[in-house]
């Protein structure tokens, strides 16, 4: 620490080997008094403030070739000497997030937000920085920055094993295209193209429930904020981004629907320190269309207005801005004088929130002179108009190397207003599933006391996705090692969703303060993983020991659990597959 403060102050040749702890222990009373002093000998250039003089950046440095031998041009801009042997990226990309400045003192700090910076815009392989005594200058010592570029232009195809939180699994594909320098500005251009066939697994739906999916999207990140006004990063470890997309999504659940989704974004990416970050879109735009629906799904929508006003066609003009806070990165910038050691305790929080519609609405309530009444449209769709917010807190507790107790609490809640009655079936909430409530089917819980399997038109085939307005979720999950590779969990789960307003189709499915409490639906059960380190493979065993549905005084339902018997088992037993942890 002493060593990095005093280089901090301009002292580039001091070094920890000079300091010395003198121990006299003649005090006695078993104490030893520790005097910190320099050691002898020290040479003078070590006590000196050093200033930094020339500094050149070579670009395109090769480190198995001597790039000297190479025919490169060298042009001063900034102050610094840039020598390039290709055109590739503009120079002030690269002098811009230097924070070393010709004339000024060495500072460490500004060694290493230089290589951070350099690193950050994401064109580089390698980034080293060599310094050399001044031949003509005393006190003074020069820079050089060599920079190894990563290849320009990549092309990866992947083969998928896909497993969502809605219990849907299958084979997929997926092609990516990459340019890290798109305008010699350090933008990375990314194209993806994915499919994907899917079916989903539960012992309550049959495993005709299939899906098909493909989607592209292209984006562009900038390595700089593009603002009206100019914001210094100079003195931030993290270079912040602005990312531009664009992207079409092709849904079709086979013997239901087919929605198409567009969708159109603009905003802003950066990190605070290393735990904390940030994301806001100022634009973010989805029109979805619904189409080639079903008899058996158009009948459905009948039966249930507000189900069919979740899903007509929509134009959502969002703004979105999300929050997250991870104790566990922290470690990272630890120092390397610290010993590596577990932390006893860390935490994480994400939270979003969206608005939607509002400055369309106030537009439209202004211009609407031919007489148009709401709803109103927007490129000849309605539009949604609503506020959303949700949050996701988690506690991890590292009781020794091989033992962890994980909690989580997730909220969410959703208003629409204006021109809209329900939220947009692509904003809504659901409970239950692989990465939720463990114990019931995917999307299958609520809202509220409600319980789709005692519809009257359930069958097999029936639509099973309960959407609501708000969300609560609670989990504990305590995991332990069996083998190096597999672990095990025994865990406990706990939520449901409800609605703002009665949608005169699911009774029991509103809101109170009073009774929600009573409403949860609890489950629990026991998992193993398989860590392979690049991926997890999970799978959870779950079964409900409360069902909100049943009449309040008989919704714990111990007294019931028969693992002896078969028809207990198909009724109750849910299995999970997934990749990863589930929180």
């Amino acid at each position: 620490r002493i060593e990095m403060v005093l280089e901090n102050f301009g002292y580039y040749y001091f070094d920890d080997r000079y300091l010395l702890f003198e121990a006299d222990s003649t005090i006695g009373h078993r104490k030893v008094d520790l005097t910190l002093t320099v050691v002898p000998g020290v040479p003078e250039k070590v006590k000196q403030k050093y200033a930094l003089g020339n500094i050149t950046i070579t670009n395109d440095y090769n480190l198995q070739n001597d790039t000297s031998r190479l025919q490169a041009d060298t042009i001063n801009i900034n102050g610094y000497r840039y020598v390039s042997s290709r055109e590739s990226l503009r120079p002030k990309i690269v002098t811009n997030v230097v924070n070393l400045k010709t004339g000024a003192l060495y500072r460490r700090d500004d060694h290493d937000y230089s290589i951070a910076h350099l690193m950050g815009l994401g064109t580089f392989k390698f980034v080293n920085i060599k310094y050399n005594e001044a031949k003509d200058s005393a006190n003074t010592i020069d820079a050089n920055i060599f920079l190894t570029p990563l290849k320009k232009k990549s092309l990866r195809f992947e083969a998928q094993g896909v497993s969502k939180s809605n219990n849907f699994v299958g084979p997929g594909v997926g092609i990516t295209f990459t340019n890290r320098n798109f305008l010699r500005g350090a933008e990375r251009f990314e194209l993806m193209l994915n499919g994907s066939y899917e079916w989903q697994i539960s012992n309550k739906q049959t495993s005709s429930i299939n899906a098909l999916q493909f989607s592209a999207e292209a984006s562009l990140s900038v390595p700089r904020m593009i603002l009206p006004v100019e914001i210094n990063t100079y003195s931030r470890k993290y270079l912040p981004r602005t990312n531009f997309k664009v992207g079409l999504d092709f849904q079709r659940r086979i013997g239901y629907f087919q929605m198409n989704s567009f969708n159109v974004g603009y905003g802003y990416v950066w990190r605070e320190t290393t735990t904390k970050s940030h994301e806001f879109d100022p634009i973010d735009i989805n029109y979805v269309k619904v189409s080639r629906t079903t008899a058996d799904f158009e009948e459905l929508l009948n039966n249930n207005p507000a189900l069919e006003n979740s899903f007509q066609d929509q134009f959502i003009p969002a703004m979105h801005y999300s929050f997250t806070l991870n104790s566990q990165l922290k470690e990272q910038d630890a120092g390397v004088f610290n010993k590596k050691k577990i932390s006893v305790s860390n935490f994480y929080f994400h939270g979003n929130f969206n608005l939607s519609g509002n400055l369309l609405h106030l537009i439209k309530n202004k211009t609407h002179a031919s007489g148009e009444e709401p709803p109103y449209n927007f490129l000849g769709q309605p539009y949604s108009q609503f506020i959303l917010s949700d949050v996701d807190f988690r506690h991890y507790w590292q009781i020794d190397r091989h033992n962890k107790l994980v909690s989580r609490i997730a909220l969410g809640a959703g208003y629409a207003y204006g021109n809209s009655a329900t939220l947009p079936y692509i904003k809504q909430f659901a409970s239950g599933g692989s990465s939720s409530v463990r114990a019931f089917p995917a999307r299958s819980i609520g809202p509220g006391t409600y319980n789709v399997y005692d519809d009257p038109n359930y069958d097999d085939t029936y639509f099973v996705d309960q959407r609501g307005d708000i969300k609560v979720e609670g989990n504990v999950e305590y995991r332990y090692d069996i083998f190096k590779t597999i672990k095990g969990a025994v865990f406990v789960d706990a939520g449901n969703i409800w609605l703002w307003n009665d949608d005169g189709q699911r009774a029991g499915a509103t809101f109170s303060t009073k009774t929600f409490l009573k409403e949860l639906a609890v489950g629990t059960g026991i998992g193993i993983r398989f860590d392979f380190n690049f991926f997890i493979l999970r799978f959870d065993l779950a079964f409900p020991v409360r069902k909100p549905y049943l009449p309040e005084g008989d919704r714990w339902v111990f007294d019931e659990i028969d693992f002896g018997s078969s028809e207990w088992r198909n009724e109750n037993l849910i299995l999970n597959f997934a990749i990863g942890y589930p929180f």
